[in-house]
C-alpha cells in the first residue's frame, strides 16, 4: 500500500515536472517562431503498427509502433490504451529509429467466452503545444474455449482386414461419443502409393457407427496395405482418434509354372471362450495339383494376440508340400483375459511367392 502511494506520489510529480517543462518549452517555442518567423506545424503521425494484432485467449506481449515527425521538435509521445472494461492507460512511446516510436502493451489472459478488443490510439505534442491523436489499430483476444471434452473412439475394427488380390468390400466399424454432441465421424484410409481417402461413418446405434470402403485389386508383386483410422468431431472442432489396423491386399498368385498354394476355409472365428479354457479351429493348406507344379516349402505363422497359438508349437511351424498334398494346421485359443482378442495364421513361402496368404483369428474371452 505504501509503495503504491510513493508510486503514484512520484507519478504524479513527474507529470507535473513534465507539464512545467512544457510550458516553458511553449513559451520558447513560440518566443523563437516569433523572431524567426517560421511557423511551426503540428505534429504528423504518419502511420503505426500493432504486432500482433489477435492474440489467443492466454493474451501475451504486443508491440506498438508509431511513425511520428514535427518540423521543429517533439515534447511527449504516448499511446492511449482503450481497454475493453471502459477504462483506459496512457504508456510512454519510446524514440527508436528515423522517427519510429515503440512500446510494449502487455495484454492478460481473457477468460470470459467471447473475443474482446484493445484500441490503441498514438497522441503527440511538440513543443510548440500542438496536440495530435490517432487510432493506428487494436489487438482481439479470442475468447476462452468453453470446457468441453474431446470426442472419444473406442472399439474400431476392419471386417475382413486381409483380401485376395481382387480386392473387395471391406466394412470399418467404431463406437465414438462425445459429452456434448458429435458433428461427424469418417475414416480416413491411407492408400499405399501416397494420399488418403475419406470414408463416410453413420450410425447404426447411439454410438456405434459403420462404414464401407471398396479396396481396389492389388496388381503389384507385393501385399498392398492400407491403414485405417477413425475420426471423431464436436462441434467446436476438437477430435477424437483410434486406429482401426491395417487392410492387407495380396498379390496376384504366382505364374502357373509353380506351385500354389490354396488356403481354406478362410477366416476363423472362435467366438466367446472362458478363462483357463480352450478352443481349437483347424485350418488347411494346400499345394494345387497342376501341369509343372512344384513343391513348396513354406511356414506357418500365429502372431498377434498372445491367446493364439499352433497346436503343439509355440508360434511357427515348417513344412513342405508336393504337388497336390495338403496339411491340415490347427490353431488353439487360450484367453487368459476377458474382452475381444484378434490374430493371424499367416503361411509364408520361402520363396517369397503368394504374400499374404493369412487367415484371420478372433476370440473372446469371458469368465
Amino acid at each position: 500500500m505504501q509503495r503504491a502511494l510513493r508510486s503514484g506520489f512520484g507519478h504524479g510529480l513527474v507529470l507535473a515536472m513534465l507539464l512545467g517543462a512544457f510550458g516553458v518549452l511553449s513559451l520558447a517555442a513560440s518566443a523563437a517562431a516569433e523572431e524567426t518567423g517560421f511557423e511551426d506545424n503540428p505534429p504528423l503521425v504518419l502511420g503505426g503498427e500493432v504486432s500482433p494484432s489477435s492474440l489467443s485467449y492466454e493474451g501475451g506481449s504486443v508491440q506498438i509502433r508509431a511513425e511520428i515527425v514535427d518540423d521543429i521538435g517533439l515534447f511527449m509521445t504516448y499511446v492511449q490504451i482503450y481497454r475493453p472494461d471502459g477504462s483506459t492507460e496512457l504508456m510512454p512511446l519510446y524514440g527508436g529509429y528515423e522517427g519510429n516510436y515503440f512500446t510494449t502493451l502487455e495484454v492478460p489472459p481473457n477468460y470470459s467466452d467471447m473475443p474482446v478488443e484493445y484500441g490503441v490510439e498514438v497522441q503527440v505534442t511538440d513543443t510548440g503545444g500542438a496536440y495530435v491523436a490517432s487510432l493506428i489499430g487494436g489487438v482481439q483476444v479470442e475468447g476462452r474455449p468453453q470446457f468441453d471434452e474431446a470426442p472419444y473412439v473406442t472399439n474400431a475394427e476392419l471386417n475382413p482386414s486381409f483380401l485376395s488380390s481382387e480386392g473387395g468390400t471391406v466394412t470399418i466399424s467404431a463406437d465414438a461419443g462425445d459429452n456434448r454432441g458429435l458433428a461427424g465421424l469418417f475414416a480416413t484410409v491411407a492408400l499405399p502409393g501416397g494420399g488418403s481417402v475419406e470414408v463416410p461413418m453413420n450410425p447404426t446405434s447411439s454410438s456405434h457407427f459403420e462404414g464401407a470402403y471398396e479396396v481396389p485389386a492389388n496388381a503389384g508383386p507385393l501385399a498392398a496395405e492400407y491403414v485405417v483410422e477413425v475420426v471423431a468431431q464436436d462441434d467446436i472442432g476438437q477430435e477424437g482418434r483410434g486406429s482401426a489396423g491395417t487392410i492387407t491386399v495380396a498379390p496376384p498368385p504366382p505364374p502357373p509354372s509353380s506351385g500354389q498354394l490354396e488356403i481354406w476355409p478362410g477366416d476363423r472365428p472362435f467366438g466367446s471362450v472362458k478363462l483357463g479354457k480352450q478352443a481349437e479351429r483347424t485350418v488347411f493348406v494346400r499345394n494345387l495339383p497342376r501341369k509343372g507344379g512344384e513343391p513348396v516349402e513354406a511356414t506357418a505363422v500365429v502372431y498377434g494376440s498372445d491367446a493364439f497359438s499352433l497346436s503343439g508349437s509355440s508360434s511357427t511351424v515348417h513344412f513342405v508340400l508336393q504337388p497336390g498334398e495338403k496339411r491340415a494346421l490347427t490353431v488353439e485359443f487360450r484367453p487368459t483375459s476377458t474382452g475381444e482378442q484378434f490374430g493371424a495364421l499367416e503361411i509364408i513361402r520361402d520363396d517369397g511367392a503368394q504374400s499374404g496368404l493369412t487367415v484371420s483369428l478372433s476370440g473372446k474371452g469371458s469368465r
